[in-house]
C-alpha cells in the first residue's frame, strides 16, 4: 500500500476491514504475532470481542505500559511505582518520571479510552497508585473514583495511621455505589478492630459482591465479624485470613454467598462450627489452616456445595486432639483434600455424586522410644482404616489422584473409575497397585509414581513382586495408556513394567519418564524394556529428564 492511499483510510476512508467476516479476521489474527494480535483489539468494539481470555490479559498489560508512557510524555518531576501486586503474576516494575517537555505530534491515546476501560485497567491496581493517576491530567482527575475493585495494601506505608488514614480518605471519596470487590491486605500493622468493622460495613452497605480480608493478628486476638456480614445479600465470594468470632444469625444466613475461603490459624472452636452449620447456596469452599492444640469439630451443611477445598496441617504429631469434619453435600462434584495426620483427623463426606477427587493423605514420623513398634503399629492401623474410610467416601468418582501410602485394609471398588493418577509414599507398592487395578474395572488411563520415601525402612517395606493368577480386569481389557513418573531403573521397578506390558492386552501407550539415571544406564534400560514381550501393538516412549523443561524422549 503507498504512502498516498494509507493517508487516505487515516483521514477519512471507509473501515473495509471491519466489515470482513469473522473467520477472516481470526485468519489473519492468527499470522501476527501475539503483540500486534492483542493491538487489534483497541480499533473496535468487535475487534475486542474476538479476543481470548489470554490476550485480554495481555491487552491489560499494554494498557498500563500505554499508561506509564503517558505519564513519562507528560512531564512532571514525579516518580511513581507501578506494583501489580496481587493481581498479576508481572515483576514489580518501577517506572522512573522524567521531567523532559511532552514531544509533539504525541497522541495520548490512553486517555482517549471510554471511561469503563480505563476504570477496569486500574482495578489490576492496589488503590495507593491508582489515585495517583490524578496527576496525569484534567481527565484522570475523577477516573480512579469509579474503580470497581479497591484493594488495599499496607506495604510502604510508614505507620498504621497512615495507613488507615489513607484507606478512609480513598472511602469518603469514592463512588461506593459502583464498588463489587473489596480487597484489604493488612499483613504489617494491627488495625483497630472498630475501624476494621467501620470500612467492612460501609462495603457491605454499598452493596459489595466480593469480600476479601486478611489482617495481621497474634494467637490471642480475634476479630468478631459484623452482623451485617451474614445477612447481605448481595455479597456472593468471601475471603477470610484472620482470627475471627463468629455468631451468625439461626436463619437466613448468607443467603447469596457462593464461595467461602476460610483460613485457620488460631481457630475459636464454636465460631468456626457455626460459621460452616449452613450454607444454602454455597458452591465452592475452601478450608486451608495449620492446626496445633486447637480443636475443630465441624458439620458442614451445604446443599448446593459442588467444589470442596479441605488442606489442613497439624504441627505436633505426640499430643493434641482429634479434628473431626463431617460434610453433608449432596451435589459435591469436586473433592480436594489434603491432611498429614491421619491419626489427628476424622473426615467424613456424604456425597455420592462426586466426579473428581484429589486426595492426598500422608502418615507423620514417629519419635524413636522403646515402645515404638508397638505405637507404631496401632497408630499406623488407625491411619490406614480412616484412609479407607475416604476413599469409601468417593468410590463413585470417575478421575481420581491419589497420593498416599501402602493400605492393607479392604478398598472399595471404584466402578466409574475412568483415570487414575497415584503417587506412592512408600517403597512397597507393588500389592497396592494390583489391588487398585482389581477394584477398578473399567479404568483406561493409569499414571503412577514411586516417590522417596524419608519416613520408613525401604528394606522393611519392599514387597516381593508375587504377581496375581490372573491379571485384573481392567489391564486385560481396557486400559488404553500407563505413564510411569519418576522411574529410577530399580529391578523392581523394571519388573512391574514388563508385568503391565505383558498383560495390557489392548494396551496402547506407555511413556517411561526416567530421572537421575545416566546416559549408558539408560541405554542398558532401553536395550532391556525394548525386549520385553507385548500382546498389543504397544508404543513405549522412554523419557530421559535432563531438566523440568528439556528431556530426551526414545520411541520404540
Amino acid at each position: 500500500m503507498s504512502c498516498c492511499s494509507e493517508s487516505k483510510i487515516r483521514t477519512g476512508g471507509r473501515d473495509r476491514v471491519s466489515k470482513l467476516p469473522d473467520a477472516v479476521l481470526y485468519r489473519i489474527r492468527s499470522v501476527l504475532v501475539p503483540k500486534d494480535a492483542v493491538r487489534t483489539s483497541t480499533l473496535s468494539t468487535r475487534c475486542m470481542g474476538l479476543c481470548s481470555q489470554s490476550e485480554l490479559r495481555q491487552l491489560r498489560f499494554l494498557l498500563l505500559y500505554w499508561l506509564f508512557r503517558s505519564c513519562r510524555d507528560s512531564g512532571g518531576d514525579n516518580q511513581f511505582i507501578f506494583s501489580p501486586g496481587h493481581h498479576s503474576s508481572s515483576a514489580l516494575t518501577r517506572v522512573q518520571m522524567s521531567s523532559r517537555p511532552k514531544r509533539q505530534g504525541v497522541s495520548d491515546r490512553i486517555s482517549e479510552l471510554p471511561n469503563d476501560v480505563l476504570c477496569r485497567t486500574l482495578s489490576f491496581l492496589p488503590m495507593k497508585y491508582a489515585v495517583r493517576t490524578t496527576v496525569l491530567s484534567k481527565i484522570w482527575k475523577n477516573i480512579w473514583t469509579s474503580v470497581p475493585n479497591l484493594y488495599f495494601c499496607d506495604n510502604d506505608y510508614p505507620d498504621v495511621n497512615a495507613f488507615m488514614a489513607f484507606v478512609d480518605r480513598v472511602l469518603d471519596s469514592h463512588d461506593l455505589s459502583r464498588i463489587q470487590k473489596f480487597c484489604l491486605h493488612s499483613s504489617c500493622f494491627d488495625v483497630e478492630p472498630s475501624i476494621l468493622n467501620r470500612w467492612i460495613c460501609t462495603a457491605i452497605r454499598h452493596n459489595v459482591r466480593e469480600l476479601d480480608l486478611f489482617v495481621h493478628s497474634d494467637a490471642e486476638d480475634y476479630f468478631e465479624l459484623p452482623q451485617t456480614l451474614f445477612t447481605s445479600k448481595n455479597l456472593e465470594v468471601l475471603k477470610l485470613q484472620f482470627n475471627f468470632i463468629a455468631n451468625p444469625p439461626a436463619s437466613k444466613c448468607f443467603p447469596s454467598l457462593k464461595s467461602l475461603c476460610v483460613v485457620i490459624q488460631h481457630p475459636e472452636s464454636i465460631s468456626v462450627k457455626m460459621l460452616f452449620s449452613y450454607l444454602p447456596v454455597l458452591e465452592d469452599l475452601e478450608i486451608r489452616g495449620y492446626l496445633e492444640y486447637y480443636d475443630v469439630d465441624v458439620n458442614i451443611s451445604a446443599p448446593e456445595l459442588r467444589k470442596l477445598v479441605i488442606n489442613l496441617a497439624y504441627g505436633n504429631a505426640d499430643g493434641g486432639n482429634d479434628h473431626k469434619l463431617c460434610v453433608n453435600a449432596p451435589k459435591l462434584e469436586s473433592l480436594d483434600v489434603k491432611l498429614d495426620s491421619l491419626s489427628k483427623f476424622l473426615l467424613l463426606i456424604n456425597a455420592n455424586s462426586i466426579v473428581k477427587a484429589n486426595v492426598d493423605l500422608l502418615y507423620e514420623e514417629l519419635s524413636n522410644g522403646g515402645s515404638a513398634d508397638v505405637e507404631y503399629s496401632l497408630q499406623y492401623k488407625m491411619q490406614a482404616d480412616r484412609a479407607v474410610d475416604i476413599l469409601k467416601n468417593i468410590s463413585n468418582v470417575k478421575y481420581l489422584s491419589l497420593s498416599i501410602r501402602n493400605l492393607e485394609g479392604d478398598l472399595p471398588a471404584f466402578d466409574n473409575l475412568n483415570q487414575l493418577n497415584l503417587v506412592f509414599y512408600d517403597c512397597g507398592y507393588w500389592g497396592f497397585l494390583i489391588k487398585l487395578l482389581t477394584k477398578s474395572p473399567d479404568l483406561q488411563h493409569l499414571v503412577f509414581e514411586d516417590k522417596d520415601c524419608s519416613i520408613c525402612n525401604e528394606v522393611d517395606f519392599r514387597q516381593v513382586l508375587n504377581p496375581p493368577k490372573f491379571a485384573p480386569l481392567s489391564l486385560m481389557v481396557h486400559l488404553k495408556t500407563i505413564t510411569v513418573n519418576g522411574f529410577k531403573g530399580r529391578r523392581e521397578e523394571v519388573q512391574v513394567v514388563r508385568y503391565l506390558l505383558e498383560n495390557g492386552t489392548f494396551l496402547q501407550k506407555m511413556i517411561i519418564s526416567i530421572k537421575g539415571i545416566p546416559g549408558h544406564l539408560f541405554d542398558n534400560l532401553y536395550r532391556e524394556i525394548l525386549q520385553f514381550p507385548k500382546v498389543f501393538d504397544c508404543q513405549v516412549e522412554m523419557r530421559l529428564w535432563v531438566s523440568e523443561l528439556n528431556y530426551y524422549p526414545v520411541c520404540f
